[in-house]
């Protein structure tokens, strides 16, 4: 008789031993998983920040270049007129290049992480990256 006494809580234990394994699998995984989200979203954030750096860099570089540029035009005594309409036409091209890089940006982050992106045309994306870098300074 003390044998499948023995026995039923021999099985009882081994049974709550197997459930405790598979629920520790289940709640380690859980947990990796999560870590694992907060890491790439904040790999994602600093990423995105810092291709707007560059893109803000990149757009700062060409309106100075472009001043350069009406520099010598004013040097070799370009007309006025012809000077203006340079200008017009170097600002239209910023404002469309600066409209596709960001429509291509926006496009190109992975759907999941679409929660990230806070800005939607140039001026907000500056906007965003003037406040991310205010907050840098800050910490």
């Amino acid at each position: 008789m003390n044998r499948p006494f023995f026995f039923g809580v021999l099985m009882d234990q081994l049974l709550y031993i197997i459930i405790s394994f598979f629920a520790g699998v289940v709640m380690t995984r859980l947990w990796h998983s999560l870590l694992r989200l907060g890491h790439n979203s904040i790999m994602m954030t600093r990423t995105i920040n810092d291709c707007l750096l560059i893109m803000a860099n990149n757009a700062q570089a060409a309106q100075e270049s472009y001043e350069i540029k009406y520099a010598a035009l004013e040097l070799v005594e370009s007309g006025d007129k012809y000077i203006d309409f340079q200008k017009k036409i170097d600002k239209q091209q910023l404002q469309t290049v600066q409209k596709t890089i960001i429509r291509n940006f926006i496009n190109s982050v992975p759907s999941k992480y679409e929660h990230l992106i806070k800005f939607s045309d140039w001026d907000s994306a500056m906007s965003y990256l003037t406040d991310q870098l205010k907050r840098r300074n800050q910490s």
